[in-house]
């Protein structure tokens, strides 16, 4: 009779392969995931972004104000509460799924680290007004006060994990010609061209080391929408 040759492999063959099979997954599947997350909550964020300008512009309009100290956004003539000014806002122009009110739970998370921290800070808004968006976004919007900006807290995916500031929590700036930024970076800054320095030096010195990302938003404008950090 003559001889058979039969090719394959052997059980320790198969067993190396798939060993190896393990550890290249073991160390590529985590980064995979971690990207794919950071590409979906900077793809919200830029979203978000977008509602916040187009309905401000919107409500610039109708409300015939230049200004926005000047408009019904304003609690500074301290005859109007934060229901009457951000709530209405927010409630007006927003699809809004969960009403808060001024109390950040449960649209926000009860608390937020840093990204350079795994302690956990408590996290309230109380002198804004909160709600979560269709999107799963949180908002919360206090009102200007005196040479103050109105502030603005972003969950991207509200009560969800991560929690930490920059990347699903961010805090913006409304001024008062309605644009919005990170703090400190006025209309006059970005009128006189400094405000992507600003915005990298703001980031330097705040973004890692703030629960609620203080400085991220500016680096994230700066490089076109990616979160590079």
């Amino acid at each position: 009779m003559k001889n058979k040759c039969f090719l394959g492999f052997t059980i320790t063959e198969l067993i190396i392969a798939m060993g190896i099979i393990g550890v290249i997954s073991a160390l590529t599947v985590p980064v995979l995931i971690a990207h794919y997350q950071t590409q979906s909550l900077q793809l919200i964020l830029k979203k978000t972004y977008g509602e916040l300008r187009q309905n401000l512009d919107m409500f610039q309009t109708e409300s015939y104000k230049k200004k926005l100290y000047a408009s019904s956004l304003s609690t500074l003539d301290g005859s109007k509460t934060v229901t009457e000014t951000a709530g209405r806002f927010l409630t007006n122009y927003f699809r809004v799924t969960k009403d808060c009110d001024s109390t950040a739970q449960p649209c926000f998370a009860d608390s937020y680290r840093t990204i350079d921290s795994a302690d956990r800070t408590n996290f309230s808004c109380n002198s804004g007004y909160n709600v979560l968006l269709a999107s799963g976004a949180a908002i919360c919007l206090i009102p200007p006060a005196t040479d103050t900006p109105a502030k603005v807290y972003i969950d991207v995916n509200g009560q969800d994990k991560p929690n930490i500031g920059g990347r699903d929590m961010f805090t913006v700036y409304i001024y008062d010609d309605f644009s919005i930024d990170e703090k400190d970076i006025t209309p006059d800054v970005i009128k006189s061209g400094d405000a992507k320095g600003d915005r990298d030096t703001l980031f330097n010195d705040s973004c890692k080391t703030s629960y609620v990302g203080e400085g991220c938003f500016g680096k994230i404008i700066n490089d076109n929408w990616k979160v590079s950090y």
